[in-house]
Parts: C-alpha cells; sequence; structure tokens
C-alpha cells in the first residue's frame, strides 16, 4: 500500500517509476542544482535517486520516506520531501522543490506534515538537516521548522561547507 500524507494544499506520496519525467524536470533546472555537487545535477544520476527511493518504499521495515510533493489540484510533481531514521534515536531531513514552486511555503508546510509524523510514530530524540553555507533559503525553511544551527564551533561539516540544523524532541508530560 503506498504511503500517504495530505496538508492544505499538498499531497506527500511514494516515488513511482512514472514520475521519472516530472523529477528529471525539477532536478535539471540550473538554479534547483545549484546547492549539489555537479556528479549529483546529471539526468543519470536523479535516474538511478528516483528508483533507490522507490526501492525505499518498499523496504520492510520502513526507515526512509522520500517522498513527492504534488499540488493537491493539479497532482503536479512539484518536490521532494525526506525523513530518514537515523543511528540513534535520530532522524535526517531533507527537502527541494522545483524552483518555480519555491518561496511559497510549501517546504514548511510539506516537512511540518513529514516531521509530525516522524515523531508521532518512531521513537526519535532528535531531527537534523545539513545543507551547504549559502543556501539561505533552506536554512530559513530549516529555522522555522524549529531546527537550529548546531556546527557554531569548527567540525567536519563544517570543513565541507556545510551548515547543520537540529531539533531535540521533547518527551510528551504527564
Amino acid at each position: 500500500m503506498e504511503f500517504m500524507l495530505e496538508t492544505e494544499r499538498l499531497i506527500l506520496r511514494d516515488f513511482q517509476l512514472g514520475d521519472i519525467e516530472a523529477w528529471l524536470n525539477i532536478t535539471s533546472h540550473p538554479r534547483y542544482q545549484t546547492f549539489y555537487p555537479k556528479e549529483e545535477c546529471s539526468p543519470e544520476f536523479n535516474a538511478h535517486l528516483l528508483e533507490m527511493f522507490v526501492e525505499q518504499s518498499q523496504q520492510i521495515p520502513r526507515t526512509r520516506f522520500q517522498l513527492v510533493i504534488e499540488g493537491k489540484e493539479s497532482h503536479q510533481v512539484i518536490g521532494t520531501a525526506a525523513f530518514r531514521l537515523e543511528a540513534n534515536n535520530r532522524a535526517s531531513i531533507g527537502f527541494g522543490l522545483a524552483v518555480d514552486r519555491q518561496g511559497r511555503g510549501i517546504a514548511v508546510e510539506a516537512m511540518s506534515a513529514l516531521i509530525t509524523f516522524g515523531i508521532q510514530h518512531f521513537p526519535i530524540t532528535s531531527i537534523f538537516a545539513e545543507t551547504r553555507k549559502g543556501n539561505e533559503a533552506a536554512i530559513a525553511v530549516c529555522q522555522r521548522l524549529g531546527l537550529e544551527t548546531v556546527n557554531a564551533h569548527l567540525t567536519q561539516a563544517d570543513e565541507m561547507g556545510l551548515v547543520r540544523l537540529e531539533l531535540t524532541i521533547k518527551e510528551p508530560e504527564y
């Protein structure tokens, strides 16, 4: 059964092989590629990623949710949202939007729903994201989601030009 979450404007669902054309249109835009290494920008690399996302959606138990962000009314593929279980009760998140859909609150809406799902269904104690230092839009989205910059001192991520943001999940109080 396909995984799906809905928000006011969006559907988050598993990738399907039929999403390849829309995915390649999104990932081939020069502005989308700005903060990715050159070797991760080819159509071949991104076709392989899509195949990997489909495979991950079929794993049991499921630990990786790399989802399509689809417009609820248009049913167009407009981006991706990710929630991945990591070691030590942690989760990593990531997202990407078609260039023409950026700046509309879509990433915050999608990631809010996905983070809420993750917190409700998995015993995680923190969520983190990493992005390139100049990616101010992604950093702002993470901050709106409650993540805070944690690598103020020199770390391996910092040496690679990355910013790491993190959110500590508080235990429910009874």
